[in-house]
């Protein structure tokens, strides 16, 4: 996928609830009750420090038990 979204311009829409696959885009919009609760652009960071930041986020976005499956 990174490939066709850097050499075809291709735009790609992922949705995901892993921080690490998270961790490979370039924009991570996260969703709270159905609206947007932060946004994070990895600019020239590194894809492992960019992971970390998705992390940070997550632990401030919480959650409860009926968020565990």
């Amino acid at each position: 996928m990174d490939t066709m979204n850097r050499e075809m311009g291709a735009t790609i829409l992922m949705v995901t609830h892993d921080a690490y696959s998270a961790g490979y885009a370039k924009r991570v919009l996260f969703l709270k009750d159905g609206r947007v609760f932060n946004e994070l652009l990895r600019g020239d960071r590194s894809r492992s420090v960019f992971y970390h930041e998705i992390l940070d986020v997550l632990a401030a976005l919480g959650g409860d038990i009926s968020d565990v499956i």
